[in-house]
């Protein structure tokens, strides 16, 4: 096996390396938490586990942005279900919030274990896959707790302000884009759908540039843990033959795009300043194009 990984170790990109180091803190608080469900009796309540002495900083570091995406997975469940008609797998949901299938699972057994959550989803006991979702408990669960974050109703609002830096440290605010058509792409470092979705929109941003057209990348890096520097950020935009612009994202902006947890998030912003219409995951070619030809056409 140590033969094996050292010839792996080689193609690994030099980008991603820092997700790597974040396995770490994820393996010390599953195992920690696995053995606190397996010690109380299977129940853990989520909120409080950031708060406790047993983990280190950087395992709650972790926790906090798990305690995130706890509150994200039920709307997440939804809306892919409702788009594509089918449920996310674990290893689906783990490639949407940028954490490992592992985690996922936690997760899920401490939404089925925590006394005060509705029952959202059924899942089962062989696979451990979610088979059938409770969308009336998820729709109650989303009202009572989705003002904190916001995914709906985007279509037809004005455009949040902003004013965020470059890799190369330049500014660019939401006044920059005045009179343009745009697509907003939130992202982070070594994301599989965001790898996957990216070459598209850089030959899709070159394709219709001509019209008024442009892709900006908000990387999410700094506000979710993400330990790379703007060298490898660059190396891996370099690398992908990827042009167009990318800002930091920060935290203030984050809140006023309604908190993006879910990455890709992708915002169409008319010519006039208002939301076309925002997505979330990763999109086909097809997909896009057709929502940039008729943003560029209505523009």
């Amino acid at each position: 096996m140590k033969k094996i990984l050292l010839l792996l170790i080689p193609f690994i990109p030099f980008w991603l390396a820092p997700l790597l180091a974040q396995s770490t803190a994820e393996e010390k608080v599953l195992q920690s938490v696995q053995q606190m469900m397996q010690s109380d009796d299977g129940t853990v309540i989520f909120s409080e586990l950031y708060n406790d002495d047993r983990f280190s900083s950087e395992e709650k570091a972790f926790l906090g942005r798990l305690y995130e995406i706890f509150f994200q997975i039920p709307l997440f469940l939804k809306s892919e279900y409702e788009s594509t008609g089918e449920i996310p797998t674990r290893s689906h949901i783990a490639s949407g919030f940028g954490i490992t299938p592992q985690s996922v699972d936690l997760l899920l057994s401490v939404m089925e274990s925590d006394p005060r959550m509705p029952t959202l989803f059924e899942r089962s006991s062989l696979s451990r896959e979610i088979e059938s979702l409770q969308l009336d408990n998820i729709d109650t669960f989303i009202q009572s707790r989705g003002s904190e974050v916001r995914v709906t109703q985007w279509e037809g609002q004005t455009l949040p302000e902003f004013e965020l830096s470059s890799f190369q440290n330049e500014k660019i605010s939401s006044h920059d884009l005045a009179n343009k058509s745009v697509l907003i792409y939130f992202w982070f470092t070594g994301c599989p759908p965001c790898i996957r979705i990216a070459p598209t929109l850089a030959d899709l941003d070159r394709r219709y540039s001509a019209s008024n057209f442009q892709v900006i990348g908000f990387n999410a890096d700094q506000v979710i843990g993400i330990n790379a520097t703007d060298e490898q950020r660059m190396a891996y935009l370099k690398e992908s033959n990827l042009h167009f612009a990318n800002l930091h994202l920060d935290q203030a902006t984050r809140e006023r795009f309604g908190n993006v947890n879910v990455f890709p998030t992708l915002f169409f912003v008319a010519s006039d300043g208002t939301i076309f219409r925002h997505l979330i995951n990763y999109q086909d070619r097809e997909t896009l194009e057709s929502i940039i030809k008729a943003l560029t056409e209505a523009g």
